[in-house]
């Protein structure tokens, strides 16, 4: 029972330090990860959110498309 209770405060903790995080401070981590060419590469993890801050170019979506197709090996 006792370890429920302690189970749940963490629980409850971890759920209210989330939800702490501003639009201004994300937005800051995220320019702060993005900032890293290899964060913006095709298949990072970061992708999906770096292209908000630092959209590719027709060049670069067309040099991306190039580069990944079977005929480029």
């Amino acid at each position: 029972m006792k370890s429920s209770v302690i189970i749940g405060y963490v629980l409850a903790a971890g759920l209210a330090l989330s939800a702490c995080q501003t639009p201004q401070s994300r937005q800051a981590e995220l320019a702060r990860i993005c900032a890293d060419p290899s964060n913006r590469q095709v298949g990072s993890f970061s992708y999906g959110e770096c292209q908000s801050l630092y959209p590719l170019t027709n060049k670069q979506r067309q040099q991306d498309y190039f580069t990944g197709s079977p005929m480029a090996d």
